[in-house]
C-alpha cells in the first residue's frame, strides 16, 4: 500500500506548473508530428529524448510521454482526411476513415477517432495502475515458443483484413515476410536478398516503404482516377460537416471495449506495438461484426476498432517497462534510456526506490487523457482544413511531405528509392485488387516471428514439441487452432457449402 509520503510526492509532481507545461507541449507536438506523414512517434521521442537528459525527471519524462500519446492519435488525422497515415499505427484507420471522408463524413470520422482514442487510453491507463503487476508477470513468462505462436496467430488474422480474396491476402502477407527477410541473417550474419547492395544490409526501411505504399500509391491512384469533387471541401467539413451522434458512439461500445482489451493485452506483451494491435483489433471487429461487408467502405465499427486498438497500447506498453524493465515497444525502449539517464532503473528498483515518481507518473497519464480530448478537438477544428485545399495543390504538398518524411528517417537517398518502389508496388497491388495491409503486417511481424521460431528450435535441439510441451504455448496453440477453424467455417459459409448441406438434410418437422 502507498503511504502518505508517496501520495504527496505524486501530487506534488502533478501540481508542478513545469510538469503540466512540459506534458502539454509534448502532447501538442506529438499530435502535430503524428499528423505529418513520416514523422513517427518513435523518431520524435528518439530525437527529443537527449534534450530531456538536462531536465528534471518530473519534466522530461512527462514531455516524452506526451509526444508518445499525441503522435499515436495524431496519425489518424491525415489517415482519415487524405488516406495518408501519419504513423504506422494509423494504417488500419485509413481504410474506413478515408472512405467516410469520401462520403462527406470526415467530421464524424475525426470525432469518432478522437473519442475512441480517449476512451481506450483512459481504460488502458486504469489497467496499468490497477493490474500492472499481474499482467506484466504473465508477459514476462512468455518465452520464444509462446511469442512464435502469438506471431503466428497475428499472421493468421491477416485473413480478416484481406478484402474479398483470402488467397490474395495470403500472397500479400507472404510477400511481406519475404521483404522482412532482406538484410543480414540475425543468427549467422549471412546476407540475404541484398544482391550486393550495402544499403540493404540493415533491411528495408519500414517508414519509407509504408509512406510509399499508402501515400504515394494514393497520389498515383488520384492521377489515374481524378476525384469527382472539385470543391475544396472533399470531406464535407464545411460548416462543421456531419457530427457524430451519441447514439452512434454508444452503439459502438462493445467494439471499443473489445478492441481496448486486445490493445491492452498486446501492449503488455514486449515487442508488440500499436502497429500490430490496430490490425488485430480491426480484424477481430470485422470477424464479430454483423456487417463485415462494410469494412473498408466506411464502417464506423472498423474505425473505432482501429483507433481503440492502437491507443490502448500506449499505457499498456508501460506495464512491462515500469514493473520489469522490459520495453513494451520501440518507444518504451527509448523511454528506458531516458529514465536511466535520469539515474532511475526501470523495473522493480523503480517501484522500490522511486514510488512517488511512479505514482506521479500514473497521475500524469490520467491528466493526459483530459488534455488529449481538449487538444484533439482543437486539432479537428484546425487540421481538418487540409481538406479544403484543391487537389491540384493538396497532392503535390502531400508528395513533398512524403519525400521529406522518407528522407528524414535515416537521412538516406536510398530511402527515397524505397519510397518510389513502395509507391509503385502499392499502386500495382491496388489496381489488381491485392490488399496492401497484409504485406505491411507480414513485414512488421516477420523479424520477430523468425527470431522466435529459430530460438525455440535452438532451445529444443530442433524438436517441434516445444510448441506444445509448455502450458503457455499449448494454450496459444489451441487458440491458433480455434482461429483457423473459425476462418475455415467462414470460408465454407461464404462458399455456400454449409447452406447446401443444410438444404440436403431438412428438418423432420418440415416433412410432417
Amino acid at each position: 500500500m502507498m503511504d502518505l509520503a508517496v501520495v504527496q510526492q505524486g501530487l506534488a509532481m502533478l501540481a508542478s506548473p513545469w510538469t503540466f507545461l512540459a506534458l502539454s507541449a509534448g502532447l501538442a507536438s506529438g499530435i502535430l508530428i503524428g499528423a505529418l506523414p513520416g514523422l513517427t512517434a518513435t523518431m520524435a521521442v528518439a530525437v527529443l529524448a537527449p534534450f530531456t537528459f538536462f531536465m528534471e525527471a518530473t519534466i522530461g519524462i512527462p514531455f516524452l510521454l506526451g509526444i508518445y500519446k499525441g503522435a499515436i492519435y495524431g496519425g489518424s488525422i491525415p489517415a482519415i482526411l487524405v488516406n495518408t497515415p501519419g504513423t504506422a499505427a494509423a494504417a488500419a484507420t485509413a481504410r474506413d476513415g478515408y472512405a467516410l471522408t469520401q462520403q462527406g463524413k470526415s467530421r464524424k470520422a475525426l470525432e469518432l477517432s478522437l473519442y475512441s482514442s480517449v476512451v481506450a487510453d483512459f481504460m488502458a491507463t486504469l489497467v496499468l495502475i490497477v493490474v500492472a503487476i499481474p499482467l506484466a508477470s504473465i508477459a514476462i513468462r512468455f518465452g520464444s515458443p509462446e511469442f512464435a505462436l502469438l506471431y503466428l496467430i497475428a499472421l493468421t488474422m491477416i485473413a480478416t483484413v484481406s478484402g474479398e480474396s483470402f488467397l490474395k491476402g495470403m500472397i500479400a502477407a507472404g510477400l511481406g515476410l519475404l521483404v522482412a527477410s532482406i538484410g543480414l541473417d540475425p543468427m549467422s550474419g549471412y546476407q540475404r536478398f541484398t544482391f550486393g547492395v550495402t544499403d540493404l544490409l540493415g533491411g528495408v526501411s519500414l517508414i519509407p516503404l509504408l509512406i510509399g505504399m499508402f501515400a504515394l500509391s494514393e497520389i498515383l491512384m488520384q492521377l489515374t482516377h481524378p476525384p469527382t469533387q472539385a470543391s475544396g471541401d472533399p470531406g464535407g467539413v464545411e460548416h462543421g460537416g456531419e457530427r457524430l451522434k451519441w447514439s452512434e458512439f454508444w452503439a459502438l461500445r462493445p467494439t471499443i471495449l473489445r478492441s481496448t482489451s486486445l490493445g491492452t493485452f498486446l501492449g503488455a506483451l514486449p515487442g508488440l506495438g500499436a502497429e500490430i494491435s490496430c490490425w488485430i483489433a480491426y480484424g477481430v471487429a470485422r470477424e464479430r461484426s454483423r456487417e463485415p461487408e462494410k469494412f473498408g467502405k466506411g464502417s464506423l465499427e472498423g474505425l473505432a476498432a482501429a483507433e481503440s486498438g492502437n491507443n490502448a497500447v500506449v499505457p499498456a506498453a508501460l506495464i512491462p517497462m515500469t514493473v520489469f524493465g522490459i520495453p513494451g515497444d520501440t518507444i518504451t525502449a527509448v523511454l528506458i534510456g531516458a529514465l536511466m539517464a535520469q539515474g532511475m532503473m526501470p523495473g522493480p528498483l523503480l517501484i522500490q526506490q522511486n514510488p512517488g515518481f511512479l505514482f506521479g507518473l500514473f497521475l500524469v497519464l490520467l491528466v493526459t487523457n483530459v488534455l488529449l480530448l481538449i487538444f484533439g478537438l482543437a486539432a479537428i477544428r484546425w487540421l481538418k482544413h487540409v481538406t479544403r485545399i484543391p487537389a491540384t495543390v493538396l497532392y503535390p504538398c502531400v508528395l513533398l511531405l512524403c519525400v521529406c518524411g522518407a528522407y528524414a528517417v535515416n537521412s538516406s537517398v536510398f530511402d527515397l528509392l524505397i519510397l518510389v518502389v513502395g509507391g509503385g508496388l502499392g499502386y500495382l497491388m491496388r489496381r489488381t485488387h491485392f490488399p496492401v495491409a497484409p504485406l505491411i503486417i507480414g513485414l512488421l511481424l516477420g523479424p520477430g516471428f523468425e527470431s522466435a521460431v529459430r530460438q525455440s528450435l535452438v532451445f529444443s535441439n530442433g524438436s517441434l514439441a516445444i510448441f506444445w510441451s509448455r502450458p503457455g504455448s499449448l494454450i496459444l496453440l489451441i487458440l491458433l487452432a480455434l482461429v483457423i477453424l473459425t476462418m475455415a467455417w467462414r470460408g465454407l459459409v461464404k462458399a455456400g457449402v454449409v447452406r447446401k448441406c443444410s438444404k440436403s438434410h431438412p428438418p423432420e418437422s418440415n416433412n410432417t
